[in-house]
């Protein structure tokens, strides 16, 4: 029967080992440490009681592994399996036990590099169906997440069209009202130089007055009125056809006709000389009424004569 107590040290052994060699992936680079390490499995293994020889669990090769996946800082579990690897393919039997009998382990290192990679294998798959799995969960979780949001942009894009579309409204209608105002005090400034042009012009004109005869004068009138009423209205009509965007014109026609009547009426009384005949009907009024009153004043003084001439 295996001694326990002895059994449990050899197994703590075992893990010790199998610790080392997840640690250092150099560490069998060492000639004195590989022969060290094969000195501790041919210790662990060998015995010259052949029923008492020790045979490794798979629950502490599996223990051992599950520590060092959970603990980094432990070493690595491909490391041990390459370790393991290389002591399999470079193991030779040298020593000898107190029989004078060879020590070999191939086939202990030989059944612990294929049970331990056997559980790296298991520990790997299970890893990878873990992530497969948990990788589909966060794909379809995910997929849900945009379809839901593509829900809520969906829902938003009319609002987000909308609100755009304001935005680029009311930016067309601020650049709109700028040009206005510019337009509009273009205008005015435009009506006020035309306004003193015209007073300056018209006043040049009527300090001539007596120089010319009245035709002209009433013909000139009439043409800086035209171009007056003209160039105002022209500039208004601008103005109001930014307001009410539907400028009236009948005005405009309205005065040209007036204007240009009343020309036409000054040149007909130009040609038939109205003016003139009234000018000779009334010197030839002014001086019956001269003689008359010469005539009057002479009956008046005979008359006052012959009253004090009989007194």
């Amino acid at each position: 029967m295996p001694d326990i107590t002895s059994e449990d040290k050899k197994r703590e052994e075992f893990r010790r080992i199998l610790f080392d060699l997840a640690k250092d992936q150099t560490l069998l680079a060492d000639r004195l440490k590989r022969s060290k390490m094969y000195r501790r499995l041919e210790e662990l293994y060998h015995n010259s009681n052949a029923d008492e020889r020790f045979r490794h669990f798979y629950s502490d090769i599996f223990a051992v592994l599950t520590q060092i996946k959970q603990d980094s800082s432990l070493g690595d579990i491909n490391v041990l399996g390459q370790n393991l690897d290389y002591l399999r393919k470079n193991y030779q039997s040298i020593n000898k036990d107190i029989n004078n009998e060879p020590i070999n382990v191939s086939k202990n290192i030989r059944k612990l590099c294929d049970h331990v990679n056997l559980d790296i294998s298991r520990i790997q798959y299970a890893e990878a169906c873990n992530y497969k799995s948990s990788g589909e969960e966060n794909v379809l979780e995910l997929k849900a997440q945009i379809n839901d949001v593509q829900s809520k942009l969906n829902d938003v894009q009319p609002y987000v069209e909308s609100l755009t579309n304001d935005v680029e409204n009311t930016k067309n209608q601020i650049t709109n009202q700028q040009k206005d105002y510019i337009a509009i005090l273009g205008i005015f400034a435009g009506v006020v130089i035309a306004f003193i042009s015209e007073i300056a012009f018209s006043t040049s004109v009527l300090n001539n007055i007596s120089g010319v005869s009245v035709y002209r004068i009433i013909i000139v009138a009439l043409v800086i009125g035209l171009v007056a009423v003209n160039v105002l209205f022209g500039l208004f009509y601008y103005i109001d056809r930014l307001v009410n965007k539907e400028p009236r014109k009948a005005p405009l026609i309205i005065s040209n006709i007036i204007f240009i009547l009343l020309m036409l009426f000054t040149m007909i009384s130009w040609y038939c000389g109205l003016v003139e005949k009234r000018n000779t009907k009334v010197t030839d009024t002014v001086e019956e009424t001269s003689y008359t009153e010469e005539i009057v004043n002479e009956c008046t003084e005979e008359s006052i004569s012959e009253i004090f001439g009989e007194q």
